[in-house]
């Protein structure tokens, strides 16, 4: 109660202790909807290149975005969650295009989309941006990479860099290239990343009165290589893309039934996963068409498998072959923007035998509009959106249809106060776990059964926002209530009778009301020649079904202060604290989860060493506090403490063109 009192009253404080000088803000406008960055008005946060941090995972890498939770699964594993929805319902993108992998299926699995070399991140919460993506009651994140791309380079470069941190002693290697001949924009990268099991807090875990210094089976390796090819020409671009990833990582969940295995005398029993994905991609644009000033297309194969290390020694192979199109006509007029959407999806799984999920077909085909226009002082979206969906399997399958809906209107009440409200009626239909799931799925520990009589979610989501602009401080506070008819989860049922080893769990669902609201504050000041860059957050979420009993996984309220030193030249210091307070709002498949502070710094410079080096240093260190910490949106919160301190560097040097 102190630390949230203190909270509020730093946020009175901050609004009027110092006058600030102007300082030029920027403004950064989402590509998800649009052709090109700037179109859209939607409000989003975004994640700049000098604050991705590549050792960790995309997930890990948003939490400091008030509303997104980590739903981690160790180090290696970290999906986002938007105001407690995750899964399926946030779609994961790369330069706007879904990323076509088998994380969407279970929290053990992870997102193939590679951040080593972002340009930056983009987050959009809410269903806003339903119109590109069906399902998305959650959000959209999308990584911008650009490795193909509709305009000359103006980055050009070749960079070596290298990270490393000391919790996992975990390094990776980096190389990337941009470079424009002629029409032709070339774009190669390659990144390998290798971490050993991490060290945990001190007194995390206890086996028998004695401290355990390291989780076991929480390294990972991978490998990432993408290369791409543009060209541009006065009726418009087009470009191709190859990706490669592949990689193994440590399921840790297991960690305390190997180390009994190895006291017994059987040796250590490694339990882990292995991934390969290949991805290739056609994306352009074609002006001046005679329907339509342009019209964007795209389209990808992908060819995903994750390989699940069970406890007795065999695996389990998961493999989504994935091919899709789609075609995005541009309608603009005088009055009005307007964008008309075809898109097509065919997911072909062939499991291996004894796969907790049988062999299946999925096919995804969906029409929408989009409108944006300004009336009477409002600026008002509207998208429409159709979707046909079938899930197949051999002697059972599931088809839906459905309508969603979303209207956002933007309206400045002065030149300093605008509100904006939104609201979506959103269908998603269930995934193939969710229908077809029979079997042992080891990482989970779990024998999971699917229902393919589960109907498609509903989701009904109403947004409320006011931001408040005056003297270099932003006020922010957003309120959202989303009333989900059948919301699907996974449900631990307190039996091991199916195969008599693993626990039961079956995928149900209820209707619930997930509700919460975002603070935040912005403030800029100019002390001397230097800038300072404040933000106090906080953010609340609370999830209940009809029942009155608690949506499992939900994480707890946060509050945040951080501060960034912008120093001389491009010297750059930050320091977050964050507090999370205890989670006692949890389901009966879980356990309480008690608060914590976690304090970070960080320190990056970019040196000009000639007209064609640039030498760019990150330093960074996390946890300082090094305080046992556990993740309540995370699967495995009980077994898998976060790690503990840590210090590292990411360095590289560029050879500009």
């Amino acid at each position: 109660m102190f630390l949230k009192r203190l909270f509020f009253i730093l946020v009175i404080i901050s609004t009027s202790i110092v006058q600030a000088d102007d300082l030029t803000s920027l403004e950064v406008k989402s590509s998800v909807l649009s052709n090109t960055v700037g179109d859209s008005k939607y409000p989003l946060s975004v994640i700049g290149s000098s604050d991705i941090n590549s050792t960790q995972s995309i997930g890990q890498n948003l939490i400091k975005i008030p509303g997104i939770s980590n739903s981690d699964y160790g180090l290696a594993i970290g999906q986002p969650a938007i105001r407690g929805l995750g899964g399926s319902r946030v779609k994961v993108l790369s330069d706007n295009d879904n990323v076509n992998d088998l994380s969407y299926i279970s929290a053990d699995h992870p997102n193939m989309v590679n951040t080593s070399n972002a340009s930056y991140i983009e987050v959009i919460k809410g269903p806003a941006s339903m119109f590109n993506y069906g399902g998305t009651t959650g959000g959209i994140v999308n990584v911008i990479i650009s490795s193909i791309t509709d305009q000359p380079y103006s980055d050009q470069m070749i960079r070596l860099g290298r990270t490393y941190d000391t919790v996992s002693e975990g390094y990776s290697n980096n190389i990337l290239m941009k470079k424009n001949i002629g029409d032709l924009s070339v774009y190669f990268s390659h990144n390998k990343r290798d971490h050993f099991n991490y060290d945990m807090p001190e007194g995390s875990l206890y086996d028998e009165g004695e401290e355990k210094h390291t989780l076991a089976n929480s390294d990972f390796a991978d490998k990432n290589l993408t290369a791409g090819l543009s060209l541009m020409q006065d009726w418009g671009f087009i470009g191709f893309s190859v990706e490669d990833s592949k990689g193994t990582y440590g399921i840790p969940y297991h960690a305390e039934e190997e180390e009994e295995e190895e006291e017994e005398g059987h040796g250590v029993h490694r339990i882990y996963s292995t991934h390969k994905t290949d991805n290739y991609k056609i994306k352009g644009r074609i002006d001046n068409i005679a329907l339509a000033n342009s019209v964007d297309f795209s389209f990808n194969n992908s060819n995903s498998s994750i390989k699940e290390h069970e406890e007795d020694g065999s695996f389990k192979v998961l493999n989504n072959n994935s091919s899709s199109w789609n075609l995005k006509f541009n309608l603009d007029n005088e009055n009005m923007n307007r964008r008309l959407l075809v898109a097509y999806n065919h997911a072909k799984s062939p499991m291996s035998s004894g796969a907790y999920i049988p062999s299946s077909d999925s096919y995804d085909q969906s029409v929408a509009y989009f409108i944006n226009s300004g009336y009477s002082g409002h600026d008002v979206d509207v998208a429409l959106r159709y979707d046909n969906n079938e899930r197949l399997t051999a002697g059972k399958s599931y088809e839906d249809s459905a309508i969603s809906f979303s209207a956002n209107s933007i309206f400045s009440i002065t030149d300093n106060l605008k509100y904006s409200v939104g609201y979506s009626h959103v269908s998603r239909s269930p995934n193939m776990a969710e229908l077809f799931a029979d079997g042992k799925h080891g990482p989970t520990n779990r024998y999971e059964k699917g229902d393919s009589n589960l109907k498609r979610e509903i989701s009904r989501n109403i947004d409320l926002g006011i931001d408040y602009n005056l003297n270099n401080t932003l006020i922010s506070f957003d309120i959202y209530r989303n009333n989900i008819n059948n919301y699907i989860y996974l449900r631990d049922l307190g039996t091991k009778s199916y195969d008599g080893d693993h626990e039961d769990a079956n995928w149900s669902q209820k209707d619930g009301v997930i509700q919460g609201y975002e603070l935040s504050l912005e403030k800029s000041f100019l002390i001397g020649n230097t800038d300072v860059l404040l933000m106090i957050s906080r953010d609340d979420i609370s999830a209940t079904f009809d029942d009155n009993t608690y949506v499992p996984r939900i994480p707890s309220a946060s509050n945040m202060i951080d501060v960034t030193v912008l120093g001389e030249k491009n010297k750059r210091y930050s320091v977050n604290l964050t507090h999370f307070e205890k989670q006692s709002d949890f389901s009966s498949i879980e356990t309480a989860t008690n608060s914590h502070l976690d304090l970070s710094m960080k320190y990056s410079d970019k040196i000009m060493i000639s007209n064609l080096y640039d030498l760019n240093i990150n330093l960074f260190a996390s946890n300082l506090l090094d305080q046992t910490r556990r993740n309540h949106a995370s699967f495995v919160k009980e077994n898998v403490p976060l790690p503990g301190s840590s210090f590292g560097f990411d360095v590289s040097i560029d050879y500009k063109f």
